[in-house]
């Protein structure tokens, strides 16, 4: 069938789009690429986030903003099968709760592990890092399905681990003398600021899922938002304030996530754009109006990913526009997806993929091997050590996941 006589049945919420998959899978590989490099020495600067006093950006600063999006392109899939399943308002809405205080609570436990206080706690960094992340795969395992006495083992296990993170975090303390604490949320950690971006686009989502003028229009607010929240008139919010940043958190990464719902509503009936040919036309003008709009507020704020300006993350949001159609095009329309093997269990696990590298490094600290700590952290040797610390921790999450190790929130 020609490109441009395809209906847009071919991708109702049934089907797999194959490339929201594969770029969910090269973003966590880029994440963990990344990560890993960001503990590194003599790095060229431009593998490296942008200073976070300064006005710019490089492709480090991208990754973070491509797996908002691509949560936002993934939320009118997923809530569509869920709708035509059946399920009811309250039923759909505490799914995304739910989900969204896994995430907080995942945030917060990660947030706190770098000012753990160890004489305090009465254990390791390393040790407590490496009992909060065993905890959270019991809970968040996606146990299968099954008769007999086996649902019981899981629900065992489950509870085991809710115990360990009650566990955990009544013995974690923080600071020193007088300073010492118990954890709080300085900020939320990564998971959980996709947390809050999640739960503010699922509720435009299903306010708006049928009409895309209105979630345009949402996205706009959202910049507004921000541009609110910095010129003061969101004051008189104080105690939500000292919890959430508003103008940032719910404003500006928020923006990114309903900007990928924006792009993924293309797949569906009401389509403004119905074939694959106009998708993509679509979707590069969309790209080109963000940035459009970009260039306009980056004299307001200018681009920085600290700060969550409008800027960055409608700068993010274009080239995350770019990236998805050439593996649109490429893989949905030409059907070239073999090379895409090595990014399969990232995508398809993503969750586990991006704590293992932390349960690896806490692991080889609490058995005493120091090696890495002190070899391979240099220049081009550890770029490469880092791209093959990627590509291995994915390889292991396909090996876990065949194990039976699949984290669903």
């Amino acid at each position: 069938m020609a490109q441009d006589q395809a209906p847009a049945s071919a991708f109702h919420a049934g089907h797999r789009v194959v490339s929201i998959d594969v770029f969910r899978g090269l973003t966590i590989l880029a994440m963990i690429f990344v990560n890993d490099l960001a503990g590194m020495k003599d790095i060229p600067g431009w593998m490296k986030h942008y200073p976070a006093d300064g006005d710019g950006m490089t492709f480090v600063d991208v990754v973070f903003p491509a797996f908002l999006f691509i949560v936002g392109m993934a939320i009118p899939f997923a809530l569509r099968r869920r709708l035509e399943r059946g399920d009811s308002a309250a039923r759909l809405g505490s799914h995304i709760l739910v989900r969204t205080l896994g995430l907080l609570v995942i945030g917060v436990f990660m947030v706190n592990m770098g000012g753990l206080n160890p004489e305090a706690t009465g254990m390791s960094r390393a040790l407590w890092t490496f009992l909060v992340f065993v905890s959270v795969i019991l809970v968040w395992n996606a146990y299968p399905k099954s008769s007999g006495r086996r649902p019981w083992i899981f629900h065992a296990l489950r509870a085991a681990g809710a115990a360990g993170l009650i566990l955990l975090a009544a013995l974690y303390r923080g600071g020193a003398g007088e300073q010492l604490h118990w954890m709080r949320t300085s900020w939320w950690g990564i998971l959980g600021l996709i947390g809050w971006a999640y739960l503010t686009s699922c509720v435009a989502y299903l306010l708006f899922r049928r009409q895309m003028a209105a979630m345009m229009g949402v996205l706009g607010l959202l910049i507004l938002l921000y541009m609110g929240d910095k010129s003061g008139a969101l004051d008189w919010l104080p105690f939500i304030r000292r919890y959430l940043w508003l103008g940032g958190q719910i404003g500006g990464h928020s923006s990114i996530t309903v900007a990928g719902i924006i792009v993924s509503m293309l797949f569906f009936e009401h389509s403004p754009a119905p074939t694959p040919g106009k998708r993509i036309v679509w979707i590069l003008v969309f790209a080109l109006g963000l940035s459009v709009a970009g260039s306009l507020l980056d004299p307001l704020y200018g681009i920085n990913k600290n700060a969550a300006t409008p800027a960055w993350c409608l700068y993010c949001s274009a080239i995350c526009c770019v990236i998805y159609v050439f593996l649109y095009w490429l893989m949905d329309l030409q059907g070239i997806t073999r090379w895409s093997f090595f990014v399969g269990p990232a995508g398809a696990n993503p969750l586990l993929a991006y704590i293992l590298p932390s349960i690896f490094y806490s692991f080889l600290s609490i058995v005493g091997i120091e090696y890495l700590r002190h070899h391979l952290n240099s220049g081009g040797v550890a770029i490469a050590r880092s791209v093959v610390f990627a590509l291995a921790i994915v390889g292991l999450t396909g090996l876990l996941g065949r194990l039976g190790i699949r984290l669903r929130l």
